[in-house]
């Protein structure tokens, strides 16, 4: 059973050595570099960081959510030309063809005594009264108890978009040591990764991004997380200097707008985020930016407004065209495209507004593409 753990908890756990920044949430001062297999070749390995599910061959792990009650049918992402695993992604348990579930054009389909054990029905409208009032859905990790996973081959590809450019900082990876700072809400902190409080111990996006470049370019990359779990763009207006000026980095990533999508209209968010880069400019003129896109909350909930996010697309274009150096990961269209063929409970961590292991896996390939382009 799955332990529900707050953002600022996972923060906690991240930085754990260091200590709190003025807003009184840990910090992490320094750059930390990896010095052994278990941040770079061991994650690489065991997520399949290096094969590219959107735009390759193979999807690896896809999760989906089973309830009673629910439709016996699961759709995939991409339409399955083979269905080569289905499995527990948290007790490595294999399920049987034909018996525990058939193959479909669209995914698979459960059969009547699979193994595949489902949530209790009415699981996931168990809302109590303070979710209600506060989400509107229930939230919990125990969602991820009743997750299990795909892996398919597939003809269909999904390239992921990026705009803008990072200026010469591609040149420059694999050539000179490089440093990254990390900065963002309780999604890029890694909330609901099971990286710190279950099997299998996936990090978050970042240290999924960090793996790979870790293993690709050895003794290479060093970065910091000063991501806080239910921050916006207007906490970053205040909090960059002490969170991303202290040091120079070699590429800033900024990756705010799910909190910020049920408080900030698109014009808001845009002023917000040209004052989070005019400031890292100003202390650090040349330095690449990458901003990452949001992915959307769950769509019952009541936390964030749809329009926003869809608003803050054009946002985004836009700050890539009037800052130098700025590229956007669009994290928003490929959420929407595997949204447009899964429900959210099949890739929700929380069943509010993080991502499971499948969808920080996601992430960590949209920003990869935009951070390496052509070198991923």
């Amino acid at each position: 059973m799955r332990y529900f753990v707050i953002p600022l908890l996972f923060a906690a756990a991240i930085a754990a050595n260091a200590d709190n920044g003025p807003d009184g949430v840990p910090i992490e001062e320094n750059f930390q570099a990896c010095t052994n297999l278990d941040c770079g070749a061991s994650v690489v390995s065991k997520f399949h960081t290096d094969r590219r599910s959107l735009s390759g061959p193979t999807v690896f792990g896809e999760t989906f959510y089973a309830e009673e009650g629910r439709s016996d049918f699961v759709r995939t992402m991409f339409a399955p030309t083979k269905v080569r695993l289905v499995y527990n992604p948290t007790t490595g348990q294999i399920f049987k063809p034909m018996t525990d579930y058939i193959p479909t054009k669209e995914g698979i389909k459960l059969t009547a005594d699979s193994a595949i054990k489902r949530a209790p029905r009415g699981y996931s409208g168990e809302i109590t009264e303070d979710e209600k009032k506060n989400y509107g859905v229930r939230v919990t990790p125990g969602f991820q108890d009743f997750q299990y996973a795909i892996t398919y081959d597939k003809i269909q590809t999904f390239v992921p978009k990026a705009i803008g450019n990072l200026g010469g900082f591609r040149k420059a990876v694999g050539n000179v040591p490089l440093s990254i700072t990390f900065f963002g809400d309780s999604i890029t902190v890694g909330a609901n990764a099971t990286s710190i409080y279950t099997a299998p111990n996936q990090p978050g996006y970042t240290g999924l991004v960090m793996a790979y470049l870790n293993n690709k370019y050895p003794a290479m990359f060093e970065s910091r997380n000063n991501a806080v779990g239910g921050w916006s763009s207007i906490n970053a207006v205040s909090a960059v200097e002490y969170r991303v000026n202290d040091k120079k980095s070699d590429l800033v990533v900024l990756a705010f707008g799910m909190n910020d999508g049920g408080v900030f209209k698109p014009d808001e968010y845009k002023k917000n985020m040209q004052t989070v880069i005019s400031a890292i400019r100003t202390k650090q003129p040349r330095v690449p930016i990458l901003l990452v896109a949001p992915t959307r909350a769950n769509p019952l909930a009541i936390t964030q407004k749809r329009a926003n996010i869809t608003g803050y697309s054009p946002v985004f274009r836009e700050l890539a065209r009037d800052n130098a150096s700025v590229a956007v990961a669009d994290m928003t269209a490929a959420w929407d495209m595997m949204m447009s063929n899964k429900n959210y409970l099949d890739v929700t961590g929380n069943g509010l507004n993080h991502p499971n292991d499948f969808g920080h896996r996601i992430l960590a390939e949209v920003v990869l593409s935009a951070i390496l382009g052509k070198k991923y």
